[in-house]
């Protein structure tokens, strides 16, 4: 009935269930921000009622999203708060908006010659702040509630289409507890609250674990620096999450919410910019689609391609600017909602990111863009994800369903010649990564426990890394690496009250890991170890009590986990494997936040956090370039982190965040035994930003301004030398200019304003690397100028 009424443009939307039982029960609302005609056809749909939207002016009214378990009555009190508008309820299950009343001051001068005007709708700043909640917990658990770490970074449509190009940067820069390689984009490792293993890529599981909506991204590769086009926010849980999420989320999880298809609703937008970086042009743009079908189902697609511009010289061939890089990528999900709470997702990630050569220099004691090679040194990361989600509302508790599909191509290429070689020597790298994931989960509340989950998870993933040396035109095989690792677990958590304001969390999972490792030298096929599966237990435990309204404190333990890898020793007759033990950290952790509250003007936290890191595995270079694997030892990180932010007024709001870490290798293994309460690398011992916007309504133009200066202290690229080269200690500014007109608006960003040439990355290349001339400067000053409309 929904469907023929909407493709009547018919001013109700029915349901088929009675009001008095939705009106007494919490309902499952997923609304997505939009219009306000929009919001309550996706709202009618999901609770089962009619609401008149016969209003036209709906359309101009724009909401907030409404996400939660709530009554009909406060769904809708939520989704209208700001709006001038009320509603009743009314029988034949139909809801009826009317105008709230304006208020007149009793000695205002009535002018009976002039007409009463309605209300115009409020500007986008006065809309009520979204409660957050922490979707990255499984449990949708209210930031106010939950027991431990994490950070949230929203974004609007106007954020997203504005900044959505710089992918990962984005994250980097607003949230400093966030660290990276500097190798490139589609290339880099991030990693978590201090916990490092190395800087240089290899066969290991990443250190931290990152998901596109329900979809996991990666297992075994580098972040592949999605586009943040056409996402609603993006959270950060810091601290190993082994219970929730399993092997490789040692330091945490980075879990990006993309938006979903909305019911109703066919939208057009876009982004189109120009960028400079010296004299080089370079730009992006974007569309996204939103493409109801019916009145029940939806598409939204999202293309792009951004450019962006090169800055190194190189004086060996004669070439300037030669790091150009590219991204083309394109994003599709197909939605449709069934009766009795049931709905299901399909969707396509593709983007494919190409450097034309690295990004680094060779002048360690000059701020020049320059370096010397015999060749360009490419780098290409095709990235492709197939997923289906299946969610149901069960009434008592919900229920998540996903599965999907990861192809993952990487092909790495570096300028080998030795510095003695009389002939250019090349080595190229092709990696390729096939990843299937499966999770069901079901998670609900009850009245003795605020929240549960409990699932099924299954991960097969199969890396595959082939290497070549040689001379460009005679390039040989000298290696091949096959490793294929299962992954079956179950989980579960629970939160219990206690009583005044104290409650306790308790979880667990248990996980079967086999994982096969197959070597291929040139003298033919090294013996492996045949594989054995290993059985492990991740629990996790804490204690919050919110003492005052809308302040929390924690105490919490958690555990991550990764399987052993196995490594290729020798080479021809003399090659043979050896298998490492499974690494493991250990976190104990305390903190507290206030202002939780959504609309709190001053809000903030402080957390201290104490790893344990057992039996360090990381992907490493010899002196002479060449990777392979090995065991540190055991380490220790302490990290400190805070953050406040002032809503000083409506239109002007502070942010100042900081962190400390102390990482020691405190118990190296024979290899590093001279390298006892060494750093572990690309860890900064200090840092912090601090963000300022200022967002004043002009007329009806919406201005935004803002700026930011951050500082990252001190790390070290490796642990011993000739690769404990310094790196870090800079500081990075930026500004900005948004003009909001409605359906479109203006900008202009300027990244490092001060233009800054301080080393960001000591590294660039594996086979020169131990020479410690190599430096990854900041990108030289960006100016940005873009626009976005919306249809």
């Amino acid at each position: 009935m929904i469907s023929r009424l909407l493709l009547a443009s018919a001013p109700f939307v029915c349901a088929a269930v009675t009001l008095p039982a939705y009106a007494a029960q919490e309902i499952a609302f997923d609304v997505p921000a939009g219009p306000l005609n929009i919001a309550l056809i996706a709202l009618a749909t999901q609770a089962g009622v009619s609401i008149d939207t016969s209003d036209p002016a709906l359309r101009s009214v724009r909401v907030g999203a409404l996400k939660g378990r709530y009554t009909l009555r406060e769904g809708l009190r939520r989704l209208l708060q700001g709006t001038g508008y009320d509603f009743r309820i009314s029988r034949g299950d139909v809801v009826r908006l009317f105008r709230q009343p304006v208020r007149r001051d009793r000695g205002a001068v009535r002018d009976q010659r002039k007409p009463v005007i309605a209300p115009s709708p409020p500007p986008l700043a006065d809309l009520p702040p979204e409660e957050v909640v922490v979707t990255a917990s499984k449990q949708n658990v209210a930031r106010a509630d939950y027991p431990g770490a994490f950070h949230s970074v929203p974004f609007d449509d106007a954020q997203s289409l504005h900044s959505g190009s710089r992918g990962s940067e984005v994250l980097l820069r607003d949230l400093p507890n966030l660290a990276s390689t500097n190798l490139g984009s589609g290339r880099n490792k991030i990693f978590v609250r201090g916990i490092a293993d190395s800087s240089f890529n290899g066969q290991l599981q990443s250190t931290v674990s990152q998901y596109f909506g329900e979809s996991r991204l990666t297992y075994s590769a580098p972040d592949p620096d999605l586009a943040l086009y056409d996402i609603e926010k993006v959270q950060v849980v810091e601290g190993p999450q082994g219970t929730l999420y399993g092997a490789g989320s040692l330091g945490g999880v980075i879990h990006i919410v993309p938006r979903r298809p909305a019911f109703g609703a066919f939208e057009i937008s876009g982004t189109a910019a120009v960028a400079m970086t010296g004299n080089r042009f370079g730009g992006d743009g974007a569309i996204v689609a939103n493409i109801p079908i019916g009145g029940r189902a939806a598409a939204r697609i999202v293309g792009y391609r951004i450019i962006r511009p090169g800055y190194i010289d190189d004086l060996g061939r004669g070439l300037s600017d030669v790091n150009r890089t590219s991204v083309l990528g394109v994003r599709a999900t197909f939605r449709m909602a069934f009766d009795a709470g049931l709905s299901f997702e399909a969707g396509l990630v593709s983007q494919d990111t190409g450097s034309a050569d690295g990004q680094y220099t060779d002048a360690p004691r000059s701020s020049a863009l320059t370096r010397r090679s015999f060749f360009a040194q490419p780098f290409d990361n095709d990235y492709r994800l197939g997923f289906a989600t299946v969610r149901a509302d069960l009434g008592f508790a919900s229920l998540v369903s996903n599965t999907s599909y990861t192809y993952h191509s990487i092909n790495t290429v570096f300028d080998a010649t030795a510095a003695t070689a009389q002939i250019p020597t090349l080595f190229d790298e092709d990696m390729e990564v096939r990843l299937l994931t499966h999770e069901t989960r079901i998670s609900g509340s009850t009245n003795r426990i605020s929240n549960w989950v409990s699932g099924l998870s299954i991960a097969h993933n199969v890396n595959r890394i082939d290497r070549f040396l040689g001379p460009a035109d005679a390039l040989a095989p000298i290696s091949k690496v096959r490793s294929e690792t299962l992954d079956v677990a179950v989980f579960g958590e629970a939160t219990l009250p206690l009583g005044g304001n104290v409650s306790i969390t308790g979880g667990g999972r248990l996980s079967l890991f086999v994982r096969f490792d197959d070597f291929d030298t040139a003298a033919g096929e090294a013996a492996a170890e045949p594989a054995r599966p290993l059985m492990r237990f991740l629990p996790t435990a804490a204690l919050s009590w919110k003492p005052w309204h809308g302040v929390i404190g924690y105490l919490r333990y958690q555990e991550g986990f990764r399987p052993g890898a196995q490594q290729l020793i020798g080479s021809g007759d003399q090659a043979e494997v050896t298998s490492f033990a499974p690494d493991e950290v250990r976190t104990s952790e305390v903190g507290m936040r206030f202002g939780t509250d959504a609309g709190s003007r001053l809000s903030g936290g402080l957390s201290y956090a104490y790893s344990r890191w057992d039996r360090v595995q990381a992907d490493l270079v010899t002196n002479a370039g060449f990777p392979y694997v090995a065991n540190l030892g055991s380490a220790q990180v302490r990290y400190v982190s805070a953050n406040l932010a002032w809503q000083a007024t409506s239109t002007l709001s502070l942010e100042v965040s900081a962190f400390n870490t102390t990482s020691k290798l405190d118990r190296p293994t024979p290899e590093f035994q001279g390298n006892t309460e060494a750093n572990l690398p690309n860890v900064a011992d200090s840092g912090g930003r601090l963000t300022a916007r200022f967002e004043p309504w002009i007329s009806n133009r919406k201005i935004t301004l803002d700026g930011s200066v951050g500082y990252i202290g001190t790390s070290y690229l490796g642990v011993r030398a000739p690769f404990d080269l310094s790196q870090g200690d800079y500081f990075d500014t930026a500004v900005g200019a948004r003009a909001d007109f409605g359906r479109w608006g203006l900008s202009l960003d300027i990244q490092n304003l001060m233009d800054s040439r301080a080393n960001r990355f000591s590294y660039g290349n594996p086979f020169s690397v131990a020479e410690g001339n190599q430096r990854t400067p900041l990108r030289p000053r960006t100016v940005r100028m873009g626009i976005n409309a919306r249809f």
